[in-house]
C-alpha cells in the first residue's frame, strides 16, 4: 500500500513525530550548526489543495500503528512523551530495537525486504535507513536518550523523521509528481536531513511557521 506525500503529510511529519524533536530542541540538543538552508522552510500550498508529491510505500502495518496509539490516545502524558512512546512502540513490535537499545541493523534489512513495495523502493529504503540514518542517530544516541525526562528512548522518532525526509528527497522518478511546491520541499529535505542538528532545525522552523500561520487566522 502506497502513501501519497502531500501537504497534509508534510504537516503530519511535524505533528506526529516532530513533537519529540521540538521537545528535544527546547532542551537544547545542540552539537553544531545546522545547514543554513534549514532555517527557511518552503511554503505550503494554500487553500484546500492536497497536492501529491511522492508515493512512498507504507512501511508499518495499520494494525501496529493502531495498537501503539490506542494505549496513548487518552493518556495524560505530554505530547512529546506520547509521540516518543508511540514511535518506540512501533519499533519494539517489529523487533527493530535490540535489548541494549541499539537499532538492530540485520532485523531492519529483513523488515525492509518484507515491505509491500518495488525492489527499487526496498533498495532505496535500505540505503537510507541502514547506511545513512541509523549511523547518524547512533552517533548521538547517548545524548538523545538523556534528554527525555522519562525512560522513553526517542531514537526511533529521530530515525523515522530522518527516513521520511531522505526518502522524499530521493523519491524515484516513477513515483514523483513534480511541481514548484514539491520541488522546493525536495530540495529542502535534500539539504536538511543529514545531521541531528539539521533535523532539529527543520522541526523548529516548521513549528514556528505553524504558530505564525495560526496567529494570522
Amino acid at each position: 500500500m502506497a502513501t501519497s506525500v502531500s501537504r497534509s503529510q508534510l504537516q503530519l511529519i511535524s505533528i506526529t513525530f516532530g513533537k519529540v524533536l521540538l521537545a528535544l530542541w527546547l532542551v537544547q540538543l545542540v552539537h553544531g550548526e545546522p545547514d543554513a538552508a534549514c532555517k527557511k522552510v518552503p511554503e505550503y500550498l494554500k487553500g484546500e489543495s492536497d497536492e501529491k508529491c511522492c508515493e512512498i510505500p507504507q512501511f508499518f502495518l495499520n494494525e501496529t500503528i493502531k495498537d501503539c496509539w490506542s494505549g496513548l490516545e487518552r493518556s495524560s502524558k505530554s505530547d512529546a512523551e506520547k509521540s516518543c512512546e508511540f514511535s518506540s512502540c512501533i519499533f519494539k513490535k517489529d523487533n527493530l530495537v535490540k535489548s541494549d537499545g541499539h537499532m538492530d541493523v540485520d532485523r531492519m534489512r529483513t523488515f525492509i525486504k518484507g515491505v509491500q513495495a518495488s525492489s527499487e523502493w526496498k533498495s532505496l529504503a535500505e540505503k537510507v535507513l541502514v547506511e545513512e540514518c541509523i549511523p547518524m542517530i547512533e552517533k548521538d544516541a547517548a545524548t538523545i536518550r538523556k534528554l527525555m525526562k522519562s525512560d522513553c528512548d526517542s531514537s526511533p522518532a529521530f530515525l523515522i523523521a530522518c527516513g521520511v525526509a531522505k526518502l522524499f528527497a530521493k523519491c524515484p522518478s516513477s513515483d514523483w509528481t513534480g511541481s514548484p511546491m514539491c520541488d522546493e520541499w525536495k530540495t529542502y529535505f535534500t539539504k536538511c536531513g543529514n545531521t541531528v542538528d539539521d533535523l532539529n532545525e527543520m522541526f523548529k522552523q516548521v513549528e514556528s511557521r505553524k504558530l505564525a500561520e495560526s496567529g494570522q487566522q
